[in-house]
């Protein structure tokens, strides 16, 4: 299905990943193997996921019996634009909002249209917090 707001894959699968890190007791590690069965997905798929999120601070790993993952901060402190931007960089509708060298930009008015709904998407995905997505 092609569609023009469509949530990728990886950050679908990434916040999953991170409920079910939330859920967890604070002394608590999950396999990428059990997560990945309870998914229902690839484990190498998934260990990417946990790679990028831990390559951003968001998650911790430990190796070896009993070992796995677990959140790196309090599900209070991680916002949905981190779990977003650690798996896909940062957000931006469409290229010109980041930067400038649009070729019809002095005539374009769509760029209006993006950049509000860019600033609503924004504003919603920093005020919410993992702890309210994994309830």
């Amino acid at each position: 299905m092609n569609s023009l707001f469509r949530v990728s894959e990886r950050n679908h699968f990434g916040l999953i990943f991170m409920t079910q890190l939330a859920a967890l007791p604070a002394d608590g590690f999950l396999s990428v193997k059990d997560a990945a069965k309870s998914m229902a997905m690839a484990e190498g798929y998934l260990e990417e996921v946990a790679g990028s999120l831990k390559k951003a601070g968001l998650v911790a790993g430990r190796q070896g019996p009993g070992g796995g993952y677990k959140l790196a901060k309090s599900p209070e402190d991680i916002t949905a634009e981190d779990i977003v931007v650690a798996l896909e960089g940062p957000i931006s509708l469409v290229p010109c909002l980041e930067s400038h060298g649009c070729p019809v930009e002095s005539k374009c008015q769509s760029k209006k249209l993006w950049g509000f709904l860019q600033k609503d998407v924004l504003e919603t995905l920093r005020k919410t917090k993992l702890r309210e997505i994994a309830v």
